[in-house]
């Protein structure tokens, strides 16, 4: 199976492995309650240099309401990596980055919070539900923004989303351990083409 795939797999695995942690969140009725509850990914978007941040979400555990992950999308339109050094929250709160940074690639995107291991956390959220924390991005190359990210459960639309820091670290190395394997099995569209080239072959050598 190609590496994209088999990593593919693992979160998917990884993701059904961590149970989903119930609670009530109060205020489910309000206007933006239900914004928040579309799908994931609707969020804050803001721009800096060449990166472009899309549906910039806080995800909140339900068991731990300080603790929070960010779900979104980071593109990359310039022709040269760029990287994510830090992000701060008001009131401020120690906060977290996978790695202590995280690579944009050139001419890319990469996700943080949902389906990737790649995660940004605020370990002391000082914030009421389904409220905005005025959140700063601060890149090596872009420069910094700041933005109102919504505060939202880790439940209905973002159950999926792994919030805890001791069940992103098992997520974490449930991928590395699939990365790490080196058996490439050939795609089923390789399969299919080599077969039609050696019947071809075999044909042409009948014929001859």
């Amino acid at each position: 199976m190609p590496e994209v795939a088999r990593r593919t797999a693992a979160l998917v695995a990884a993701a059904v492995m961590v149970p989903s942690l119930a609670g009530c969140w109060s205020g489910f009725g309000a206007q933006t309650s239900q914004q928040a509850n579309q799908a994931v990914g609707n969020g804050t978007n803001l721009n800096t240099g060449d990166i472009e941040i899309r549906g910039a979400t806080w995800v909140r555990n339900t068991a731990n309401p300080l603790e929070a992950t960010l779900v979104a999308t980071f593109i990359n339109g310039s022709d040269v990596p760029d990287k994510l050094v830090k992000v701060e929250i008001e009131p401020v709160s120690p906060m977290g980055i996978t790695a202590g940074a995280l690579e944009v690639p050139s001419a890319g995107s990469v996700r943080t919070g949902y389906w990737s291991p790649n995660f940004v956390n605020a370990f002391q959220v000082q914030a009421f539900p389904s409220t905005f924390v005025p959140t700063t991005f601060t890149f090596q190359n872009a420069g910094t923004v700041t933005g109102d990210v919504m505060t939202v459960p880790n439940t209905g639309q973002y159950a999926g989303v792994v919030v805890s820091l001791a069940e992103q670290a098992k997520l974490q190395k449930f991928v590395d351990k699939a990365s790490g394997d080196t058996e490439e099995d050939t795609p089923v569209v390789e399969k299919v083409a080599k077969g039609k080239k050696k019947k071809a072959q075999a044909q042409e050598q009948e014929q001859g």
